[in-house]
């Protein structure tokens, strides 16, 4: 099979310099349930209850029903947070970690009278904040990201969104400082770490920093370690892929690729990132294979057409 490999280069470096945003992931088979009262406990019907999970680009809306009632199915493992909001009251943030298997505890809303969903400032700039990440303005995320934790010290998970556009911005003592303050307040609560989401993000991001101060040693190490604290996690191996690929690590981006694919075999993007990995090094061949198995088990993925058609040609060479 022939065809101009620099053309695949190309577009596997674009594919690289797309990556930094968070993974769209969190799908699974768990379900989150809970209600919406006010300070008396009585029940909040149509109140707007906003799922968003921290380390991926997810987020889910449904509205309580007549008891105050909600519930969001089909969830993955991660650490959401959860926003109750209702005109004429102030609006309520919480975060809480989700199993996509076991059973997750009912969240219990509470909102209370105030300046109502357009006046809660904690809210809007938790939201901007995510908004600003996503388009890489990182000085204007990093300021909005303070002002949350500011207005809400208890909450030291927002630290790790606070280091990460630390790392963006090349401020790698002061992020791995944060991740440290991190990681000790996640010490407290959970000393063991096993199957803690954020101490898991804690050790990815110490590993994305010493990966680009070229560390490699040690930044294998916090990836594994990331890895071992969330053994089942497929996420966690695919983003720890999605930063060697972008640092030029193909070998390891493909090890870690393989990892998550072993971990959930039936997850499509996986296989269609291996296909970018296969075209980088020349091998189409494998690069067909993969896109076969993606093309196979994705039409549900919204960059299906994207792999489709690059089947199509490859497979025309």
């Amino acid at each position: 099979m022939r065809i101009k490999t620099h053309l695949f280069l190309a577009a596997a470096l674009l594919l690289a310099a797309a990556i930094a945003l968070p993974a769209q992931e969190g799908r699974g088979n768990g379900r989150l349930t809970g209600t919406v009262v006010d300070e008396d406990g009585a029940p909040l019907a149509n109140a707007t209850v906003t799922l968003k999970y921290m380390e991926f680009n997810n987020t889910r809306q449904t509205k309580s029903n007549a008891k105050g009632q909600w519930g969001f199915l089909a969830l993955g493992k991660g650490v959401v947070q959860v926003t109750g909001e209702m005109e004429g009251y102030a609006s309520s943030v919480t975060q809480q970690p989700v199993s996509g298997v076991a059973p997750n505890p009912e969240i219990r809303i509470v909102l209370k009278k105030g300046s109502g969903v357009a006046g809660d400032p904690n809210r809007d700039a938790i939201l901007r904040a995510h908004e600003m990440f996503d388009k890489r303005q990182y000085e204007e995320a990093l300021a909005l990201y303070q002002e949350f934790a500011q207005k809400n010290p208890a909450n030291y998970q927002i630290g790790v969104y606070i280091a990460n556009c630390k790392t963006e911005l090349g401020n790698y003592e002061e992020a791995m400082a944060e991740f440290q303050r991190v990681l000790a307040e996640v010490t407290k609560e959970t000393p063991e770490l096993k199957g803690n989401a954020t101490a898991a993000l804690v050790f990815a991001g110490i590993g994305d920093i010493h990966l680009r101060q070229e560390n490699f040693k040690l930044a294998v190490e916090n990836f594994q370690r990331s890895i071992d604290i969330q053994p089942g996690d497929p996420a966690l191996p695919y983003n720890v892929a999605e930063i060697m690929f972008a640092r030029a690590k193909v070998d390891e981006a493909e090890k870690y690729y393989r990892l998550a694919i072993q971990i959930k075999p039936a997850w499509p993007k996986p296989y269609l990132k291996l296909a970018y990995v296969a075209m980088n090094r020349g091998e189409m061949d494998k690069a067909v294979e993969h896109l076969k198995k993606f093309v196979e088990i994705g039409a549900a993925e919204a960059n299906f057409e994207e792999g489709k058609a690059l089947l199509d040609l490859l497979q025309k060479k």
